[in-house]
């Protein structure tokens, strides 16, 4: 039972700041009207009830159960085993993550249904699926979580050169959307499971992060692979995006895809110092610029 009212403290906590913005923009300068007002403090207060089950309901089986078949997977010792369940449960993890539904959904509006919410939805789990599982193999042999994050942030901006202009924001998008309150609770205690059965403690504790961070770039590669093989809708997708054609030369968008690169792995990968942030703020700034 103590383990709920904290759930209740931290979720009240998160939401009572958006409530108040709400609030105090209501009597100030955007007054909301009619049933509005009503509306929204009754989403609230569900808001509040909602999440603190789902939290509570994580914590209580979702984080356990996670744990122990990391665990149980390992234990196995084989490679074939590992990379099965990898795919499985990072596909069924993800297809599952609400963020996920939600962003693909507005994709599917904004595009007039030209990127279907499905094949969205399908895509960006087969990529978590691949890249939890490389994570998974990582852990297990020891490999350098430093090179790892090179090598795909490399991809990811050889990626971005080739794809659509126009979708390369969803696709850094749908690398936030699958980092939600189901996906990344799941994908922590897998790691942990999985990384305390090593012997060296000081490894295993260090091995039991940066899955997410490797999972997340999935997404990204997963809808630029899309968006580059693919084509007919992917392409009217583009133009229902823009309302006419995009002139950036090659220099352009390899100053803005690098920015967010950077931007984004320095969220995950330590070997990046805020000079370096800084970096990724002036590239993409020289482009909006530009």
């Amino acid at each position: 039972m103590q383990v709920l009212k904290n759930k209740l403290k931290e979720v009240i906590m998160a939401v009572l700041p958006i409530v108040g913005i709400v609030l105090l923009l209501n009597f100030t300068i955007t007054q909301l009207v009619g049933k509005q007002l009503g509306s929204f403090l009754t989403g609230a207060l569900l808001v509040i009830v909602g999440l603190t089950l789902f939290l509570f309901g994580v914590d209580l089986g979702v984080s356990p159960i996670g744990r122990y078949i990391g665990g149980a997977i390992v234990k196995r010792n084989s490679l074939l085993v590992l990379t099965i369940y990898g795919l499985i449960l990072g596909f069924l993890i993800s297809i599952a993550e609400p963020d996920l539904h939600i962003l693909a959904g507005q994709v599917d509006l904004a595009t007039g249904g030209m990127l279907p919410k499905l094949q969205l939805v399908v895509m960006v789990s087969i990529g978590i699926a691949v890249m939890l599982t490389l994570g998974f193999i990582r852990i297990v042999y020891n490999i350098s979580l430093k090179l790892i994050f090179f090598i795909l942030y490399g991809l990811v901006l050889v990626g971005g050169l080739l794809a659509p202009q126009e979708l390369l924001a969803i696709s850094f998008d749908s690398s936030g959307a699958t980092t939600g309150a189901m996906t990344v609770p799941f994908i922590l205690a897998l790691a942990l499971g999985i990384s305390a059965l090593r012997k060296d403690s000081r490894s295993s504790e260090a091995d039991s992060f940066g899955l997410v961070g490797i999972s997340s770039v999935g997404a990204i590669l997963a809808v630029m692979v899309m968006s580059i093989f693919s084509s007919g809708g992917i392409a009217e997708a583009s133009d229902e995006l823009v309302s006419h054609g995009s002139s950036d030369t090659i220099l352009e968008r390899l100053l803005t895809i690098s920015g967010e690169v950077i931007l984004e792995a320095k969220s995950w990968c330590s070997l990046y110092d805020p000079v370096v942030q800084g970096f990724g703020s002036s590239f993409t700034g020289l482009y909006r610029r530009g």
